[in-house]
């Protein structure tokens, strides 16, 4: 090696020492500049009750067999109703069923509002996460199957829609569920948990709590049952306050990392939920975003092989970057809300006698952010992987298990932004791969890849005091949109084989201009006078549903239309939509 190359090796040793605490260095409440994105915009003098949106996600129900109608609940009505839930005592007949479904349908009167978070919980267990269409009527649709030993005898629904009065500003809608169980008798599928430990329970008795810089974590110890001989997790979860577009932030990224004692024992990807009011309130009418309505795309982590570790533990879940995004921004109005169910299967006769723990490595990365800045404009970027394996060894009374587990994951964002345009890009993938041998045998497999590009530009004017809320903007807002969601779930249990696989593409174009009035700190905002309106949403879904590797294809196909500054109900180009078997 010559001089040259010598020193030309040390100094990229010398930059590679020095490059990563320069890089990675976060500021401490640095004003960078993006353009105004309002959290939330309401519609106060535009209303069609006798509009209809649904989510492109459906479940093909059989058609050889009558089934059994439970309603849980008719036009329960939510006012000025927070998170306080309507109960709905509901009997459910004994039996085996090969599928049950829910159905939700919700519809607005008496003037607009918000488009609102829609929970639904079983005895403080929750089975439905979704939301509201932001005005006139929606209807969506879940499968709650793998909660069909949680649904039998008297149970308790509790039904949450956030709801807020604030007359003063013409928010004043109110919103009505509709609520229907529908089971099909027929043979029940195989491995179905037998117990559920709901998680973080609220002041009203149902899993839900709101994690933000100020409380990242939660945590709750729990006692499993001896006999659980299997043992996984069930996480719902969605950015609020000023994370609702936590893809457009900086820090851009999070995880939800999961742990059981102080051991890492699994990361949930959050999908880039765009509400109805979101980003540019007309995309969405009538054509909504991925997994609004209901989330499809429900992310398990297998914890079986943490029962070596002891049956009484801290289950702890964090949310990362709240931390990081109060430093740069100086807030603490990044909120995550989240709900989740520990799901276990029972055999009490059988109990546990040993453990022992085989493998143990988890290991979360993340580069933390990384700014520069160039002539007309900041740029920043920041990436992070995870790897977690874990297998144990557990003895029974009767019989052995081996249950081995994997996750892997990445995470890449970036962004271009100055006072009036920015320029987002968040992919998240992610696959997990867990497995059972001896008393019974399973295989859990889940992957999913969910990119988001975000490309818009806003100017946005006060025309009154910017320092007393409400305050009018004049606002003009332009901009493109492609979202997607891969999502591959199976579950073989002794061999019964369930599969589901979702592609899901989204693109929106448009904009809109007129006077906003900005009600509250977090850029809630109401729309004044609207001068200028164009969008254009399509929406493509391919979707299997498998059983044994019998079952059928959803295609699903939509483009919807807004051209209207007076009529803001937009209207459906074309809908397509078949089933065939499979």
């Amino acid at each position: 090696m010559n001089k040259l190359s010598k020193f030309l090796l040390s100094m990229f040793l010398i930059s590679m020492l020095f490059f990563p605490l320069l890089v990675s260095s976060v500021p401490t409440e640095v004003n960078y500049q993006h353009p105004y994105i309002p959290l939330n915009i309401t519609l106060p003098n535009y209303l069609d009750p006798k509009y209809y949106s649904f989510e492109a996600f459906q479940i093909k129900p059989p058609t050889n067999i009558t089934p059994i109608i439970i309603p849980v609940a008719v036009n329960a009505t939510f006012n000025n109703t927070g998170l306080m839930p309507i109960l709905k005592k509901v009997y459910i007949p004994p039996g085996n069923y090969s599928l049950i479904l829910m159905n939700v349908s919700i519809s607005e009167n008496n003037g607009a509002q918000y488009d609102r978070a829609a929970y639904i919980f079983v005895n403080g267990v929750p089975v439905f996460w979704g939301s509201t269409q932001e005005f006139a009527n929606s209807t969506s649709q879940v499968d709650l199957t793998l909660f069909e030993n949680l649904l039998q005898g008297n149970v308790t629904f509790q039904l949450v829609i956030e709801n807020f009065y604030d007359a003063k500003i013409g928010i004043t809608g109110l919103y009505h569920m509709n609520v229907t169980l529908i089971l099909y008798p027929g043979n029940k599928p195989k491995g179905l948990p037998n117990m559920f430990i709901p998680l973080y329970l609220s002041k009203y008795n149902y899993s839900y709590v709101i994690l933000n810089p100020v409380s990242p974590s939660i945590t709750q110890q729990v006692t499993i049952p001896n006999g659980t001989y299997k043992m996984e997790l069930l996480l719902y979860e969605e950015g609020g306050g000023l994370d609702e577009f936590w893809y457009t932030n900086e820090p851009a990224t999070r995880s939800i990392l999961i742990y059981y004692d102080n051991l890492l024992a699994g990361v949930v990807n959050p999908y880039e939920t765009i509400y109805t009011g979101g980003i540019d309130l007309l995309w969405w009418k009538p054509l909504t975003s991925i997994n609004t309505l209901s989330f499809h795309s429900p992310m398990i982590i297998d914890l079986t092989p943490m029962l070596a570790y002891g049956l009484t533990a801290n289950i702890t879940t964090c949310v990362t970057n709240l931390l990081t995004a109060y430093q740069i921004t100086g807030s603490t109005a990044f909120d995550w809300d989240i709900s989740g169910v520990l799901m276990l299967w029972v055999n009490q006769s059988n109990p546990l006698i040993s453990a022992k723990p085989l493998t143990s490595i988890s290991r979360f990365m993340d580069s933390t952010p990384i700014f520069s800045s160039g002539f007309s404009a900041d740029y920043y970027q920041e990436d992070g992987n995870y790897l977690l394996n874990y297998s144990s060894l557990l003895t029974f009374e009767h019989g052995e298990e081996f249950t081995w587990t994997l996750q892997v994951g990445k995470f890449v964002a970036y962004q271009t932004f100055n006072q009036i345009f920015e320029k987002a890009y968040l992919d998240e993938r992610f696959y997990e791969v867990s497995m059972d041998k001896g008393i019974y045998n399973s295989t859990l497999v889940i992957s999913g890849n969910y990119p988001v590009l975000l490309d818009f530009s806003a100017f946005a004017v006060p025309i009154s005091n910017p320092h007393v809320i409400p305050y009018n903007l004049s606002y003009f807002q332009n901009g493109t949109l492609s979202l997607s969601l891969e999502y591959y779930y199976e579950y073989l249990f002794n061999n019964y084989n369930t599969t589901i696989k979702t592609i899901e593409n989204l693109t929106s174009v448009g904009g809109f201009g007129g006077i906003i009035e900005i009600i509250n700190s977090y850029g809630g905002a109401i729309l004044v006078k609207l001068t200028a309106n164009y969008a254009n949403t399509q929406k493509n879904l391919t979707s299997w549903f498998l059983v044994n590797n019998v079952g059928y294809k959803e295609i699903f196909s939509a483009e919807g239309i807004q051209n209207n500054t007076t009529n803001l109900t937009g209207y459906y180009k074309y809908i397509h939509i078949s089933f065939s078997s499979t």
